[in-house]
């Protein structure tokens, strides 16, 4: 959510300025370096070397480059890219197999300190490895016919931009004692969590607040003799206009009647007040500030118009207003907390 990025923003940024701040002191404990994760197993160190970390670095970054071409318009523009994902999908999860087996043999699965699953980077990257393999499942399933194109099932993809967090984090070294960056991150996470759960209070009730106030606008104006069972582009105003059959919203033109027309989710869009996780999703999208216009613009045209402007003005006051002020309220907790 907005509020929580923002929050943890602004937890990273004061916790670079008491780096620096105490960048001079020397009773510093022992540092956190995700750099050097791998060193808690004598048989690993080959796996600290620059090149093997590169090659890590490397694979991470092309599995997240595979995830951002693997989209419709792309394949659709440049088919070959349908194999060239499916083999650096394959190459990836190879290289990131070998790699969490030779930790799982070394450290051990559950007994000892340093067991691979005692360690929560080591969560994480297992669950890259899964993501990137139910999608090589998935994509097979699709060059072969035997699960549509683009359905609901890819979903299953949606983890796999996270990878970039393992490129990222070898190359963070945080030079603060343990127990300081364990005391901000305990103390900012509540913080955070609070105004998260905040956040999604006025989401939840601005989404509840959309589907009584519009509920699914599908009025389309189309032409006085166009078969409703079979409406074709054709049959649509161009731009296709949304409308009212009452005396309020927008009324059609000469030669065109404003009829309810029942259109599917992926020609229309995913966004509306249809029902109350589509409309929570149209309250984020509009709390971003992108694309907010045109949810206005459907609704003053199907509904009274003063429905539009009350909702919609309210909305991106408060949320963007309480983004602000959460932010800046947890700048002054962990500001007052440090002195």
């Amino acid at each position: 959510m907005a509020a929580a990025a923002s929050s943890a923003g602004a937890a990273i940024s004061s916790m670079i300025t008491l780096m620096r701040k105490q960048s001079f002191r020397n009773d510093f404990g022992p540092l956190m370096d995700y750099s050097q994760e791998d060193t808690t197993g004598g048989n690993l160190e080959w796996m600290n070397r620059s090149s093997f970390k590169n090659l890590y670095r490397l694979t991470g970054l092309l599995s997240f480059i595979s995830t951002c071409m693997n989209t419709p318009k792309t394949f659709e523009y440049h088919p070959f890219l349908q194999y060239t994902t499916f083999v650096i999908d394959i190459t990836c999860a190879i290289i990131l197999t070998i790699e969490a087996v030779v930790k799982m043999k070394t450290r051990g699965l559950f007994s000892g300190d340093s067991a691979y699953l005692r360690d929560r980077w080591n969560h994480f990257d297992a669950i890259m490895v899964l993501s990137i393999y139910f999608s090589i499942i998935l994509q097979t399933f699709e060059l072969t016919h035997i699960v549509d194109t683009y359905s609901y099932l890819t979903i299953i993809r949606s983890p796999r931009p996270f990878i970039l967090v393992k490129v990222l984090k070898t190359f963070f070294k945080f030079e603060l004692p343990n127990n300081q960056i364990k005391s901000i991150l305990q103390r900012s996470s509540s913080q955070i969590y609070n105004v998260t759960m905040f956040f999604l209070f006025f989401m939840s009730l601005y989404a509840i607040l959309g589907v009584q106030f519009f509920g699914s606008l599908t009025f389309h104006c189309v032409r006085n003799d166009t078969d409703l069972n079979d409406v074709k582009k054709k049959d649509l105003m161009i731009p296709d206009t949304y409308c009212s059959p009452n005396k309020d919203g927008f009324h059609c033109p000469e030669y065109f009647v404003c009829k309810k027309i029942d259109i599917q989710r992926n020609l229309r869009g995913y966004n509306g007040f249809d029902e109350l996780a589509t409309s929570f999703f149209s309250v984020y999208e509009s709390a971003s500030q992108e694309g907010w216009v045109f949810l206005m613009y459907r609704a003053i045209d199907s509904l009274p118009s003063w429905r539009a402007f009350f909702y919609f003005i309210t909305l991106i006051f408060f949320l963007a207003w309480l983004v602000k002020v959460s932010r800046d309220l947890l700048l002054f907790l962990l500001m007052k907390e440090r002195s």
